[in-house]
């Protein structure tokens, strides 16, 4: 295999399922994860799980056959949620570390892998460490003709399970809810979970023998049947994960979409968190919480990293990932819901009524594809088309037309595409604004 322009992105490794993640490829980074713990005298049992796509069992195994390779007890723990992998690691200590084999929100023809070490996500400091050693080993051992095949085990959905019902502030009203896994990876824990806390619950998409869905939790129309089906079913709230349940959307009970941004800002209004910790991509809307607000990069490492350094108790990404530091230092959409839950307890209000009262501002966001090569020619151009009273340059770039509207030009790490964001006060001022960046990007790469 030719040499890689980068093996990470925002958050994992991310890339085609069949010309990336071949078995040569899983087989090395099995060996290159376990070098990894070796390094770390990181002594004890790795996990292996994965969401539901397709590609899945296949990395798997050749994941597990390079782990082998390196002498490693590996348990398989079939389809389970991302957070449930980070958890088995603070509530089983013989474990020394586990990856998840995911391709996120992308479509079924992507995948990935994400890996947890030291009780936590593993930090932007690991990946590299991960990166030299993956060079270092690459293909100097051919894969297994045939990968190992492991029994499965469902320890982390148990012990998981257990920790959301422990979280959970009960008893709950009689509430009725709507709960819509995708088919994914929070199909088997979530309406448990939620049934067991005494909800009224209706399912939709809860069906691992169905096709998953391959959702941007940034997207309000992406949540579209889960809308129709809080209003058909007069519930109260309606909860959307993703295809490996690390982020979590909300629908109030008149079938409004709630972004992460708000639902996020609500848990860091009113939970302990002296400080808000969130990525440079998110909506002004925490720098009204009467709390300070720190900024990082997009990605969930660099989230983890800052809550680390800050001692903060909760950060939140815009896609619906909260961090919870009494729960685990990575990013958990059951988490997150059963803290929005407990909040609509203690308050007695509903979802509507605490979103109503935060200010409101407007977002927009766009996509395109774009050759990486070609990021820093599109940033220089959106640095000489938009003017404004201030700008940043944390992670892409980020201009600010006035007080209350900004429009942000960023690269993504995961995907050779090129995203533009954009706030302000109207939905018709964020929407110009955006459409006006995105335009721009288009104009350059079409040159």
């Amino acid at each position: 295999m030719k040499a890689m322009v980068r093996l990470f992105g925002t958050s994992g490794i991310r890339g085609p399922a069949d010309s990336l993640f071949t078995n040569q490829f899983c087989f090395d980074l099995g060996r290159t994860f376990a070098l990894f713990l070796d390094k770390h005298r990181q002594v004890g049992k790795i996990a292996v799980g994965m969401d539901p796509r397709p590609s899945g069992p296949r990395i798997k195994q050749y994941f597990i056959a390079g782990l082998y390779h390196q002498n490693r007890e590996v348990f398989d723990e079939d389809i389970c949620p991302i957070p449930s992998m980070n958890y088995l690691l603070i509530a089983d200590s013989s474990f020394a570390g586990s990856a998840m084999i995911t391709g996120s929100h992308n479509k079924a023809d992507l995948n990935g892998v994400k890996f947890f070490a030291f009780k936590e996500e593993i930090l932007k400091e690991h990946e590299g460490e991960i990166t030299n050693i993956y060079e270092e080993i690459k293909e100097k051992i051919p894969a297994p003709k045939e990968a190992p095949v492991v029994a499965g085990e469902k320890k982390a959905n148990k012990l998981y399970i257990q920790m959301l019902e422990k979280l959970a502030q009960t008893p709950f009203p009689d509430w009725k809810v709507v709960v819509d896994c995708g088919n994914g990876a929070q199909t088997e824990v979530m309406p448990k979970v939620l049934s067991k806390l005494g909800l009224q619950l209706t399912t939709i998409n809860c069906d691992l023998t169905k096709t998953f869905l391959a959702r941007d939790t940034e997207t309000e129309g992406a949540f579209g049947e889960l809308q129709k089906e809080v209003i058909k079913e007069k519930a109260c709230l309606g909860i959307g994960f993703d295809a490996d349940g690390d982020r979590v959307v909300f629908i109030d009970g008149e079938g409004h979409f709630i972004p992460g941004d708000y639902s996020g800002a609500l848990i860091s209004k009113y939970g302990s968190t002296k400080l808000v910790v969130t990525p440079i991509n998110t909506s002004q809307v925490v720098e009204y919480l009467s709390k300070p607000v720190i900024r990082t990069k997009v990605g969930s490492p660099y989230v983890v990293a800052k809550m680390k350094e800050t001692q903060a108790d909760f950060g939140f990404e815009a896609n619906g990932g909260g961090f919870s530091r009494e729960v685990m230092l990575s990013r958990d959409g059951g988490s997150t819901a059963i803290k929005i839950l407990n909040l609509l307890r203690q308050t007695g209000k509903s979802l509507s009524q605490l979103v109503g009262e935060l200010p409101r501002f407007y977002l927009y966001r766009t996509k395109v594809d774009c050759p990486w090569e070609r990021d820093a020619e599109v940033l220089v151009a959106a640095k000489a088309r938009f003017k404004g009273i201030k700008t940043e340059e944390l992670d892409g770039l980020k201009i600010w037309t006035d007080n209350t509207s900004w429009i942000l030009f960023r690269s993504s790490q995961n995907a050779p595409e090129f995203r533009v964001f954009a706030e302000a006060k109207t939905q018709e001022e964020a929407t110009k604004l955006g459409e006006d960046g995105i335009k721009l990007v288009r104009e350059i790469l079409s040159n």
